[in-house]
């Protein structure tokens, strides 16, 4: 490149990040795309607030009748999401018990923007060594993805599970007991980040291993002043068992609605049991399909490699499995597709992936970041009367996009990568 060029090509870079930037606030600020339903005030954020207000009153957060009883005393809803989350989540928010829930929500959007923030970070620093224009991926494919703004509307807790996770995959290098307590944290904000976990035993990284586990038991053990071992129990042993059959501890929200990207919910399509529950054969085949995925990353994934490429590629892969095998994979979601996303997107401006990856990866990426009520009205209103095979495709693009995503950087994490040495000095003396 010129040194006349590369002025013009860092104020382009600099004019896309700024419009990328105001188009995040725009999608935050305006009218959702989806509106709510009524008696949804708080969203799915109300379901963490009210099992938090119920826990420090001594009671169970798995009681759904409870939380429901408490929202009504306050007057903001009827009906609450059970809350289905391991027992410590309740300590990441318990701020929230002296807030009304309008106030709380609002307070949780900030948190959700600051979250988001330190994912990006985290990335940028991580993978800085990859290309000059990490920074500039990460905020344009943040900003463009739909499940982004998607989970800031319905205050999930995503950004935060993801900010977790990519702190500790950036630090496991040089401090693999930080990086293992962070990713700890993680697994009890929400159980698929012991994915990761099970990637570090593969790999003998003990430290990690050890430190995650022992942050898990020590967060168990002070949440205890608000749920109680009998309740920590019930978890264990009742809800969590079920969520393998998509009883989300009586979630009423459809496992075949429009915009679940999951084999479980493919393997329901085809195999329907007439209520919202896995059939025998959609579970069996779910319980197949996820001990399939897991085999199958272990086996390709075996061999020991120190490749900062490669380890990259392969805990993206990890992140899209965490999507792929539970019984719900909704939009918001996909914020977990977003460090898959970007190293694809690097990988093929770097040559590290293979050009014939450029036209599934593009399609992919596009269908992945599109609003999903757009492509529900396509399928309702465009293609009402179309073959049934057609609509289902459309349904399930983005599970298509998802595998297609997935079976790249899987790729990657197995290939060569040309200047290996390169990177991993570059990846090991990084400050």
């Amino acid at each position: 490149m010129s040194d006349d060029a590369a002025p013009a090509l860092a104020r382009t870079v600099w004019a896309v990040l700024a419009a990328a930037l105001v188009w995040h606030l725009l999608t935050l600020l305006a009218p959702p795309l989806q509106p709510p339903l009524r008696d949804s005030a708080g969203r799915d954020f109300a379901s963490y607030h009210y099992a938090a207000k119920v826990a420090a009153a001594g009671g169970d957060p798995y009681d759904k009748a409870r939380l429901e009883e408490v929202a009504r005393s306050e007057g903001t809803r009827r009906r609450v999401h059970p809350y289905f989350y391991p027992p410590p989540f309740v300590l990441f928010v318990l701020w929230s018990v002296p807030l009304s829930l309008p106030v709380a929500f609002g307070v949780w959007e900030v948190f959700n923007e600051l979250f988001l923030i330190a994912a990006g970070l985290a990335l940028w620093r991580w993978w800085r060594p990859l290309s000059p224009w990490v920074g500039a991926v990460v905020v344009g494919v943040g900003a463009l993805s739909y499940g982004v703004s998607y989970g800031a509307e319905l205050g999930q807790a995503n950004a935060f599970v993801l900010a977790l996770i990519l702190a500790g995959l950036w630090q496991e290098e040089r401090r693999p007991g930080l990086a293992g307590a962070l990713v700890g944290v993680a697994a009890m904000a929400k159980m698929s980040p012991a994915l990761i976990v099970l990637w570090w035993i593969l790999r003998r990284r003990w430290t990690a291993v050890a430190a995650s586990i022992g942050c898990a038991v020590a967060l168990s053990v002070l949440v205890l002043p608000w749920v109680s071992a009998g309740h920590q129990l019930g978890f264990y042993t009742g809800v969590l068992p079920r969520l393998g059959g998509g009883d989300y501890n009586g979630l009423t929200i459809q496992i075949g609605m429009f915009g679940n990207h999951s084999v479980p919910n493919v393997l329901h399509q085809l195999f329907p049991s007439g209520h919202n529950a896995l059939s025998g054969a959609a579970r069996a085949g779910s319980a197949v399909a996820t001990f399939s995925v897991l085999g199958a990353l272990g086996w390709l994934f075996f061999r020991p490699t120190s490749d900062p490429v490669r380890l990259a590629a392969q805990a993206s892969t990890v992140l899209v499995a965490m999507l792929l095998v539970p019984v719900y994979t909704f939009e918001h979601h996909l914020l977990l597709a977003l460090p898959a996303m970007i190293l694809s997107v690097v990988g093929v401006e770097r040559g590290l992936l293979s050009r014939r990856w450029v036209i599934p990866l593009g399609l992919a990426l596009a269908v992945l970041a599109f609003p999903l009520p757009y492509l529900k009205q396509l399928s309702v209103r465009v293609l009402d009367g179309a073959p049934s095979v057609v609509l289902l495709g459309v349904q399930e693009a983005k599970f298509v996009a998802l595998c297609t995503l997935g079976a790249a950087v899987a790729s990657l994490g197995l290939s060569r990568v040309r200047e290996r040495g390169r990177m991993q000095r570059l990846f090991l003396d990084d400050p």
